[in-house]
């Protein structure tokens, strides 16, 4: 799956998932905010934002289906999303990740600095979450 695929996927169940090693997932509350970037050849540009509902929680069988679990076993926790609020697709991108801390921290060549992103999650400043929400102009969820 690409993506805008999985993203557009874990809008409609209003969860992100994510693997065991994915880093800081576990440490996240309630209230957090994510930002969405979305890599691979179909993205390369930040999707959106929404608001932690409630801890991670284990995915077992008896959790809401959204994948395949057979074609994707490697996401085993969820976290519940709300207020979910998507920008427009594909116009948020590198010129704006370039200029988040992380970024500018690291001598990356501006066509690799998505994978930066590639662990599945950065902490971000203030400074780089009011630089990303003055960037964007949302659109309706």
């Amino acid at each position: 799956m690409s993506g805008p695929e999985v993203y557009e996927l874990m809008m409609q169940h209003h969860c992100w998932e994510f693997s065991d090693g994915s880093p800081h997932f576990k440490k996240m509350d309630s209230g957090d905010t994510l930002i969405f970037y979305l890599g691979g050849q179909k993205g390369r540009y930040i999707a959106g934002e929404a608001c932690i509902a409630g801890p991670a929680a284990a995915i077992t069988e008896n959790s809401p289906v959204t994948f395949d679990r057979n074609k994707v076993p490697y996401f085993t926790w969820r976290i519940p999303l709300a207020r979910i609020r998507r920008y427009e697709p594909k116009k948020y991108g590198l010129e704006v990740v370039e200029q988040l801390s992380f970024a500018r921290t690291t001598k990356v060549e501006r066509k690799y600095i998505g994978l930066l992103l590639r662990n599945g999650c950065r902490v971000l400043t203030d400074e780089d979450v009011g630089l990303i929400r003055s960037s964007v102009a949302r659109i309706p969820s």
